[in-house]
């Protein structure tokens, strides 16, 4: 595959990276009486539909509503692919992956230096932003990691990424450290677009983390 098409991977509605296809329908057991029913599926997707995401645009004003953080409704924006997880039309996670070749990093406004500095190595980033997870949902933290390892992977297989960032309260930098092997760049500052406090993380993906390291082959459609 080309550069180019690498590049623009992500955008174009035929490409779905390795294990971001569409589950295929799965077909489980008639639980025995009694018994408690099988867990239903979940499907990961990168959002193609205005009603997608409108669906991830009101679950991330909801998560940071109640944390009273300010939020703005925005629409897509060029060189941005928003990934879901639901569970038949229920969305119930979300992050947005940002091409930081194609447009400016939301990060650049808090922390210029740092990826400037990254800029001017050369290197290929990404952004991951917009991250909300249904608070109702019973399993929180393996679908967390789940949406960040499957956005990881596409920004290195479809995106071709080096390096990635992202903007984080600080009570939870240390989950991205110890789950994922980010790095903190810089001082907390405040993110002035939700009005928090924030803490720029870093991943070099040049040499892949073990999360995504065995799950690199794209799959085309």
């Amino acid at each position: 595959m080309s550069p180019r098409l690498r590049h623009d991977a992500a955008n174009d509605a035929r490409f779905l990276p390795f294990p971001l296809h569409r589950a295929r329908p799965r077909v489980y057991p008639v639980p025995a009486a009694g018994s408690a029913p099988a867990a239903p599926a979940i499907e990961y997707l990168i959002a193609s539909s205005a009603d997608e995401l409108s669906a991830a645009a009101a679950l991330v004003q909801a998560c940071y509503g109640w944390r009273g953080y300010d939020t703005e409704s925005t629409g897509p924006h060029p060189g941005e692919s928003t990934l879901l997880a639901r569970i038949g039309d229920r969305v119930i996670g979300t992050v947005t992956v940002r091409n930081g070749t194609r447009t400016r990093l939301q990060a650049e406004a808090g922390f210029a230096e740092h990826v400037g500095e990254l800029r001017r190595q050369g290197r290929r980033l990404v952004e991951y932003t917009r991250f909300a997870i249904d608070r109702g949902w019973t399993g929180r933290n393996d679908l967390a990691a789940e949406l960040i390892r499957r956005a990881l992977l596409l920004g290195r297989v479809a995106l071709g990424a080096t390096d990635c960032v992202i903007e984080v309260n600080p009570r939870h930098m240390r989950y991205y450290q110890r789950q994922f092997g980010f790095t903190v760049r810089g001082p907390e500052r405040t993110c002035e677009r939700v009005g928090a406090p924030a803490r720029l993380l870093h991943l070099d993906m040049a040499v892949p983390p073990p999360c995504i390291a065995h799950d690199q082959a794209p799959r085309l459609h």
